[in-house]
């Protein structure tokens, strides 16, 4: 072993025996992120006065403690005796000792090691996160497709609402409601605005006296309520009404006279 009592300086490379023929238990290192997180780097100052045979440099320094690094990578550190040294007339002026040491350049294929970790996750992550997005455009693109295809329905829905249902009414023992032409049901019945979203008016028209209702019911024919009952002469009429507390959805207003079904119109709620 060569020991250098200074700073050395040296003028070309530096090279360490490293021929793969004069190696055995070849493996690779692992987990070298978790080595590398768990050293400890420090600055400090030597201590040359308690230590002036062995002509520390001064000044602040870089690097690590070595009975740290033992704990962690116990390779890298090494006990280096430290001789006893004598004066000119044979008397010992520094007793032998010896101190931990650290071999700096171990570190390096450490680190490589980490770089390499630490790339295959970036590309792992890189992976999952294009994954990600990829999944997302497609989430993008299917939300799309169902809102063309809810504004199809709004459109066909809004169709319908402007003309009379051929079908009657299912409940209180009305089957059959007149298919009327547009213009002949909405000269009858005509709800506006429709749709809307809390009130809308009920306009409708009878052509002769007698009891008429105005009932409510639901898009399966389940009667809701029954909106207006009165004894009314010929005319036109309106109606208030108010849908707060209806949920979103289509409904049908039918107008009776004496207890047969005129028309029947559908209404949309927004909410």
């Amino acid at each position: 072993m060569v020991r250098i009592s200074s700073n050395a300086y040296v003028n070309g490379n530096v090279l360490v025996t490293s021929d793969a023929s004069l190696k055995t238990n070849v493996e690779d290192i692992t987990n070298a992120r978790e080595l590398i997180a768990a050293l400890q780097p420090k600055s400090y100052e030597f201590i040359p006065q308690q230590h002036p045979h062995m002509q520390m440099p001064p000044g602040r320094q870089l690097g690590l403690m070595a009975p740290e690094v033992q704990e962690v990578l116990p390779e890298l550190v090494e006990r280096v005796p430290i001789p006893a040294e004598y004066d000119t007339t044979g008397t010992m002026v520094a007793e032998a000792t010896s101190h931990l040491a650290i071999n700096y350049n171990g570190f390096i294929p450490v680190l490589i090691a980490a770089v390499k970790e630490q790339q295959q996750t970036i590309s792992e992550v890189t992976a999952s996160v294009a994954q990600e997005a990829s999944e997302m455009q497609d989430l993008r693109n299917l939300l799309e497709e169902q809102r063309t295809r809810i504004d199809h329905m709004e459109q066909l829905l809004a169709e319908c609402c402007n003309r009379p249902a051929p079908d009657g009414l299912r409940e209180g023992g009305i089957n059959n409601v007149p298919e009327l032409h547009d213009t002949e049901g909405d000269r009858k019945l005509r709800i506006q605005p429709n749709p809307f979203s809390e009130s809308t008016t009920v306009f409708y028209m009878l052509e002769r006296s007698g009891r008429s209702q105005l009932m409510a019911n639901s898009a399966d024919g389940k009667q809701l309520r029954v909106l207006q009952e009165a004894n009314l002469e010929s005319g036109s009429y309106q109606y208030e009404w108010n849908t707060a507390d209806l949920a979103a959805g289509i409904y049908y207003v039918t107008l009776l006279l004496d207890g047969q079904p005129v028309v029947k119109k559908a209404v949309k709620v927004n909410r």
